[in-house]
């Protein structure tokens, strides 16, 4: 089933009716970080312009960049944010959206596109609730949630993947907005 035939369906997420269960207390699990924290702040690069995205299947992983996966006005559905930062993430090349705060108790996520080209669908980690499986759009989709962060991968290879990171609010919350974005960056993505 394709992506858009899934939205057409009256369902608004690319993999919502795939992971019903994805931000629930139904499966047990213990949160393991991937290749250390993946909380988008290891090490800082400049700051990133974000362009239209490439044509997913005509580029590669290799020169694919991460900031070109989302336009600015994708993640400001969501909040004011800060521009695109060039980030790395253990091994992953990232570009993350600061969220932009007038007070502390604003709940505005932090968004994230990560490449990552040693680890697939299959190698993403419980990080609390579980990781949910599934195909879409003939691609393996994983989805792991864990106190206030959801990521959604989007396989490339069975070695390497796309994921959607949204941390700094409730798991639920963050599903929601990892799913939304998940539907724009899939066709993006190069496929292996």
């Amino acid at each position: 089933m394709t992506l858009r035939r899934l939205m057409r369906a009256g369902l608004p997420l690319v993999v919502a009716s795939l992971f019903v269960s994805a931000c629930t207390d139904s499966e047990d699990g213990t949160a393991e970080p991937q290749g250390g924290s993946d909380t988008p702040s290891v090490t800082s690069g400049p700051s990133a312009t974000t362009s239209s995205p490439a044509d997913g299947n005509g580029s590669s992983l290799a020169d694919l960049d991460p900031c070109t996966l989302l336009d600015t006005s994708d993640v400001h559905r969501y909040g004011n944010h800060k521009e695109a930062e060039h980030r790395t993430v253990g091994t992953a090349r990232a570009c993350v959206w600061f969220p932009l705060r007038e007070s502390g108790s604003e709940k505005i996520p932090t968004i994230a596109t990560l490449i990552r080209e040693n680890a697939g669908a299959d190698d993403v980690n419980d990080i609390g609730q579980g990781v949910q499986r599934t195909q879409a759009n003939g691609r393996d989709i994983a989805q792991a949630a864990g106190p206030g962060t959801c990521v959604i991968a989007i396989g490339v290879t069975a070695t390497s993947r796309v994921d959607v990171q949204v941390t700094g609010i409730e798991a639920d919350d963050a599903c929601t907005v990892a799913n939304e974005l998940a539907v724009i960056v899939e066709p993006t993505v190069p496929r292996g």
